[in-house]
């Protein structure tokens, strides 16, 4: 009878078919059970047969050689940038742009940059001595300007020379407006041109290369006319040291743009005239720098005798033996100091001496010309039948001496 848990219709199991089949691994695990000089667990590792690799290609990708063509692309253009910079920019490769002629930009731009710097140059040179030109013509109207002023507020000057002197100023008074006109046009002119360069974006930089270059263009002018012998050349090298004095002269070019002539009164001009002389140099500046420095002496005895009228009525008059009065019997003048010393004496019927010599002293430090007057001894003797006789000292100052800068 079949056992009931086995079905019916199941062959019934083959004896060799139950038995387990063993592999190769179970082998080799057995193996190693049986003796310590067996083969490892997992016996010696197979050997490969690399010939069967030598005809195996990775597959190919359009996108791997895509970048490495545009990789390369970048790195050649890189470096032909890199060439091409330096061959304009530095002058690195100028073997191979000169052989080949190739254009170096900053080159050019030097040599473009010297262009201008040397065209303006030549430019402001012309330009200075037309500016020249005017302030000789204003230095030599202002000369006669200055004269005439002088004489129209001498107190020595007569009413009729005084009314012809105001005449003379306003005629001259035309022609240095028009010259200042020209002056004034010529030095508002800009004396620079823009270059393209870094260092000198500023205008005070460019101002302060073009009048170096000037400078320099006006020196070597003069070296060459230095050695000239005859009357042109050694006028021309005048003229050339005179235009070096203008360069760079900020001071006369402000009065210049800066003064309205039109409003200037006369002692306005006249002073605004020996400040424009005293900044330039001509002919004309330095012949009157010497007439400043001259002291005209017949104005000042002429003003000593105005104010010793003012205190003695008959001063001058050969009145001195008979009636009295102030007599000088010499006059000193230091020249160096400014300082004038007068000896005489006083002659009075009364005891006033005194009181008549402190007349003049106050006299002669009201007139325009005195300053500091004082006596520095005094002495009297006499009677009253006889008169009474005193001796007489005075010294003062000139006001605005030319020859000392001494002031108080």
């Amino acid at each position: 009878m079949a056992d009931q848990t086995t079905p019916a219709n199941t062959p019934a199991m083959d004896a060799t078919a139950a038995k387990p089949v063993e592999s190769d691994l179970l082998k080799n695990i057995v193996s190693t059970e049986t003796g310590a000089n067996e083969a490892p667990i997992l016996g010696e590792a197979p050997e490969l047969d690399t010939s069967l690799l030598h005809d195996v290609k990775p597959q190919k990708s359009v996108l791997l050689v895509s970048l490495k063509v545009l990789f390369g692309l970048l790195f050649v253009g890189s470096l032909a940038s890199l060439a091409f910079f330096t061959s304009q920019f530095t002058n690195t490769f100028d073997f191979i742009t000169s052989r080949f002629n190739i254009p170096n930009v900053s080159a050019d731009l030097a040599s473009t940059n010297a262009e201008i710097i040397s065209l303006q140059t030549d430019l402001n040179l012309n330009r200075f001595q037309e500016l020249k030109t005017s302030l000789d013509k204003f230095s030599y109207d202002g000369d006669e300007y200055l004269r005439q002023y002088d004489v129209a507020k001498s107190n020595t000057s007569s009413d009729q020379e005084k009314a012809d002197a105001k005449t003379a100023m306003a005629q001259v008074r035309a022609n240095m407006k028009t010259s200042f006109a020209d002056a004034r046009e010529k030095f508002s002119k800009n004396f620079t041109a823009p270059l393209i360069d870094s260092q000198f974006t500023e205008d005070a930089q460019l101002q302060s290369l073009y009048d170096d270059k000037l400078r320099t263009a006006i020196t070597d002018k003069l070296t060459t006319l230095s050695s000239g012998k005859d009357e042109a050349t050694k006028a021309d090298y005048r003229s050339y040291q005179q235009i070096l004095k203008l360069v760079g002269n900020t001071v006369l070019k402000n009065i210049l743009i800066q003064t309205d002539f039109n409003s200037l009164k006369d002692e306005d001009l006249y002073k605004m005239t020996k400040k424009v002389n005293s900044l330039i140099v001509n002919d004309m500046t330095s012949v009157q720098n010497i007439k400043m420095k001259r002291i005209k002496w017949s104005d000042i005895i002429d003003e000593i005798n105005h104010r010793t009228m003012l205190v003695d009525k008959n001063f001058n008059e050969n009145f001195y033996n008979s009636v009295g009065g102030i007599r000088y019997n010499s006059y000193d003048f230091d020249s160096s100091t400014g300082k004038i010393s007068i000896n005489g004496e006083t002659k009075s019927a009364t005891p006033e001496n005194f009181t008549m010599i402190a007349l003049l002293i106050e006299q002669l430090n009201q007139s325009d010309l005195f300053k500091n007057a004082e006596m520095r001894s005094f002495s009297k003797s006499g009677s009253t039948d006889e008169g009474y006789l005193a001796n007489l000292r005075l010294t003062f100052d000139l006001k605005n001496n030319p020859n000392t800068t001494k002031t108080n």
